[in-house]
């Protein structure tokens, strides 16, 4: 690094934007759950605040943070402003529909593909679509209305539309199940009258899944053929329930999703090869590879949010522009706010943040610790990615289904060897299954044993005894842990308080692991 940048690493970050993002989502958040009466008093009390800060930096010597402080007063008074428009929208329509009773003709857009749902064995399967309304009919009366809907469906018929498909069908309305800007939930038992074709971009990205899944299966057995287009593409519709469950368990389930690490893993390694062509030119290539691969696998709202965070986690941890990458982060969750409030209740979108962060603050600081002190790089770098991922999102996840997984850490460390690979190999196959389907077949069968460890790992992780153990759910099981969290950080600080917490961990699994394993 450059004595520049060593200075620039040097000093303290800027937190300013990292403050106006935190109070914009919480903003964003309260007038979404709470309604938009909520938000107009938040902007009412913004605005004053912000008089008061302006007031304050004109009668004291520190201008500048009384400054910085009334700018994130009036930025978190336009995000209040604008929840409470959007929530008033939907609000009215929601209104509006509820008044006409429960059945209905619909014409609507889908925003994202079909996710299949769990189901009883010999049950039909059934999905639910996401989708944006755009007119609603009544008996005789049509409205043109707007606003998100969430539809449960039979797989029959639903199963194979691509996002931007315009769909009418008939079923019943009810009110949204939860706070998320959603303005109904439809029940169908029809299949939908297609209406047009979606856009050149999501049919050539359905082809492309759709010839990278049928090349998985011909080459790979069913579970490695199911579980490698959800790696690689997001696509889990042939994943088995029973692989689903075991990756849910050993805390593994972000490996099926489009997630931040599978840009960082893609893009890392396109500008790993482009970089002696130069900054600029390997920035050019790089974005390129970027924004084909979020055309691949969909530009849907969790696409794009996994994009930014990959984006951020790689210009951290590749560029080593570590007080830079804070700012960075700040801003594009600001940005993705304001493009789509609804991220605000979005839990993967607080994951993605959370699990983003602990990679460009407490990963780089841990690896440094730990070569420091003997340990070979690779080993710490990979301990540290795998430890500050599970403790920024295990507050999260303890917080939404009132478990906490024993073997998270464990099987991430394990697993972490075969996703890159896997993912790789996997992309450049979906990128050649249209144009050489032998070629693609070759790298496929190259991933097979990537694939098939990564199941042998989640297998081997949900037969360890007690694999994840239930504690308190909602918003206090989440504060509890991160309370938790914290203790343990203060306890590590001290050399004595970890030889005690090393021998106390050690004596209880000596007791623990037997008595699980033992037929008695």
């Amino acid at each position: 690094m450059s004595p520049t940048g060593a200075a620039a690493e040097a000093t303290p970050p800027d937190l300013r934007l990292l403050v106006a993002a935190v109070l914009c989502w919480t903003v964003t958040l309260a007038g979404i759950v709470f309604g938009w009466g909520t938000a107009l008093v938040v902007a009412a009390v913004s605005v004053l605040a912000a008089a008061v800060f302006a007031v304050r930096a004109r009668s004291v010597d520190r201008v500048r943070w009384w400054s910085g402080a009334a700018g994130i007063a009036l930025v978190g008074c336009g995000y209040a402003v604008a929840i409470a428009l959007r929530a008033h929208a939907v609000t009215a329509t929601q209104s509006a529909i509820a008044g006409h009773g429960g059945g209905a003709h619909l014409t609507a857009t889908l925003t994202d593909d079909p996710r299949p749902l769990p189901t009883d064995t010999g049950a039909p399967g059934r999905v639910l679509v996401r989708a944006r309304l755009d007119t609603v009919r009544f008996g005789n009366r049509t409205t043109r209305v707007h606003g998100a809907i969430v539809v449960f469906a039979p797989a029959d018929g639903w199963r194979g539309l691509l996002p931007g498909q315009h769909v009418r069908f008939s079923g019943g309305v009810r009110p949204p199940s939860r706070a998320d800007l959603t303005v109904a939930t439809v029940q169908t038992a029809d299949p939908p009258t297609r209406i047009g074709r979606p856009s050149w971009i999501q049919r050539a990205a359905g082809s492309i899944r759709s010839a990278f899944a049928a090349r998985c299966h011909r080459v790979l057995a069913p579970n490695e053929a199911g579980l490698l287009p959800g790696l690689v593409l997001g696509d889990v519709s042939a994943l088995p329930d029973r692989v689903r469950d075991q990756f849910t368990t050993a805390g593994l389930t972000h490996l099926t999703a489009v997630s931040g690490s599978n840009f960082a893993i893609v893009c890392g390694a396109v500008l790993l090869v482009v970089r002696p062509l130069g900054p600029r030119p390997a920035a050019v290539l790089t974005g390129v590879a970027l924004v084909g691969f979020v055309i691949l696998v969909r530009p849907s709202p969790s696409v794009l949010r996994a994009a930014s965070m990959g984006a951020i986690a790689l210009f951290a941890l590749l560029l080593g522009r570590r007080k830079q990458a804070l700012p960075a982060l700040a801003s594009t969750v600001l940005a993705l706010l304001a493009w789509t409030p609804a991220l605000a209740v979005d839990i993967g979108f607080a994951l993605s943040v959370a699990a983003t962060a602990a990679l460009v603050l407490l990963a780089p600081t841990w690896t440094d610790w730990l070569t420091a002190r003997g340990c070979p790089t690779g080993l710490a770098e990979a301990l540290s990615i795998a430890a500050a991922a599970q403790v920024a999102t295990a507050p999260l996840i303890a917080g939404i289904s009132g478990r906490f997984s024993v073997v998270s850490l464990a099987a991430n460390l394990a697993a972490a060897p075969a996703v890159a690979p896997a993912s790789l190999l996997g992309a450049a196959g979906a990128v050649l299954a249209m144009v050489w389907p032998m070629g693609a077949e070759l790298l496929i069968r190259l991933a097979g044993p990537a694939v098939w460890w990564l199941l042998r790992v989640a297998d081997a992780a949900v037969r360890m005894p007690s694999a994840s153990v239930p504690v308190v759910g909602g918003v206090a099981g989440g504060l509890l842990l991160t309370v938790g969290t914290v203790v343990a950080f203060g306890v590590v600080r001290s050399a004595r308080m970890r030889v005690a917490l090393v021998v106390a961990l050690a004596g209880f699994a000596l007791v623990w692991i037997p008595s699980r394993w033992s037929p008695w």
